[in-house]
């Protein structure tokens, strides 16, 4: 493949990924300039920290390599500390909780079964003492209602509460910890592949796709992803239990670094869709030509 192909190429597909993008910033309410400011701003930084120069690279340099005017490079370079930024949500600190519910002596039962828990009593094991576990400063009586919020715990009686998951659903639209989940996950895949592009053969990491030849047949779509849901299931449980067979729960004991496995299905939409113009009403300028 070409240069020329693979510059087309690349735009083609950005194209598609943006789509889904591009849906949920409209959801939200952010403007399409409010976009192409952060774009913008992304261009000049990759620009800035992902290219090899012989020497440190000059704002004039940096504005030719993106296409971008050098006012546009210095409103970046000057402006920087006030570009979009957000507080980490609480979900991988639910994460967490809920993995040492499931997996530590005296929290949890045979089989990784999670004990019921009180609150506060007894303080040697109750919900506060597992929050605990994972950073005494927490606020435990966000954490459970942050839990009890996405289902993943329910009150057994009057004064237990019980773990009815082991993972973090969040069912509610644009909230801050699905914007965080969606994020992360496009951030994290796409640095996978585009360490897999670059890299040897010995020093790719994992990155593997199935797929039916030719396309499922419709009325086997239930039947797939019931499937898969249960497989992908049993395998993340067994990656779960190596982590904590593995990791003790001193922070500082190693250096840490992120990493972990993610899983999804994916269904693609079938059918062409229908020219644009079809879909939107006649200006009111044309409509009054038109007459």
């Amino acid at each position: 493949m070409s240069s020329g192909e693979t510059h087309q190429g690349l735009l083609f597909f950005l194209r598609r990924v943006l789509r889904s993008l591009a849906r949920l910033l409209i959801r939200v309410g952010v403007r399409f300039d409010e976009f192409a400011a952060v774009a913008q701003n992304v261009f000049i930084e990759s620009a800035i920290r992902d290219l090899e120069y012989p020497s440190i690279p000059s704002r004039e340099r940096i504005a030719t390599v993106t296409g971008l005017t050098r006012r546009q490079v210095n409103r970046h370079l000057d402006l920087s500390a006030n570009h979009p930024s957000a507080d980490p949500t609480m979900a991988d600190i639910l994460v967490e909780i809920l993995h040492k519910w499931h997996t530590t002596p005296g929290y949890a039962g045979p089989y990784g079964i999670p004990l019921e828990l009180e609150f506060s009593t007894p303080p040697s094991r109750c919900f506060c003492s597992l929050v605990a576990l994972v950073d005494p400063k927490i606020d435990a009586a966000r954490a459970v209602e942050e839990l009890h919020l996405v289902g993943a715990i329910t009150w057994s009686g009057d004064k237990r509460f019980r773990a009815v998951s082991r993972s973090l659903l969040m069912s509610t639209p644009a909230s801050p910890q699905l914007i965080e989940h969606f994020g992360m996950t496009l951030w994290r895949l796409a640095r996978t592949m585009e360490h897999n592009m670059e890299s040897k053969d010995g020093d790719k990491l994992l990155q593997r796709r199935v797929s039916a030849d030719r396309g499922l047949p419709v009325e086997l779509v239930p039947a797939f992803e019931k499937y898969v849901r249960s497989r992908a299931t049993e395998l993340l449980l067994d990656l779960d239990n190596w982590f904590a067979s593995r990791i003790s729960g001193d922070s500082s004991a190693h250096d840490r670094v992120d990493a972990g496995v993610d899983v999804f299905l994916y269904i693609e939409p079938s059918g062409d869709e229908a020219p644009l113009a079809d879909l939107v009403t006649a200006s009111e300028s044309k409509t009054s030509t038109s007459r």
